[in-house]
């Protein structure tokens, strides 16, 4: 492989800023802690809230976990929301929402990712 760019990034899936936080975040919510080699904190515990119940309690749990988590590694983002909603058609499911802006120099762009676990 060689690189012809400044950054010497050889494959970047990602065309945006906003592309690259979005991966990023879904990343650390996907990863279960303890997966990733020689970096064991890296993700978020949310497995662990699938077989809680679901109350506003342990709701409050998860977002700052997920709010923890996701701050310690991943760089241009500010929270706007963290939700946690029932699975109306699987009460074993949750869906986390994660609306955050895109931060880029002085200017912000909003966006969310949902997830259902």
């Amino acid at each position: 492989f060689s690189s012809d760019n400044l950054e010497e990034v050889y494959i970047d899936l990602n065309k945006t800023i906003t592309d690259k936080v979005k991966s990023n975040v879904l990343h650390v919510l996907f990863t279960p802690k303890g997966q990733k080699l020689r970096n064991p904190d890296f993700g978020t515990d949310l497995i662990k809230y699938l077989f809680d119940p679901k109350d506003d309690e342990n709701f409050e749990d998860v977002k700052s976990t997920i709010k923890m988590d996701i701050s310690k590694y991943v760089d241009n983002i500010e929270f706007e929301d963290i939700r946690i909603l029932k699975d109306e058609n699987d009460e074993r499911a949750i869906i986390v929402v994660v609306e955050y802006s895109v931060v880029k120099g002085n200017k912000k762009e909003k966006t969310k990712v949902a997830v259902k676990l």
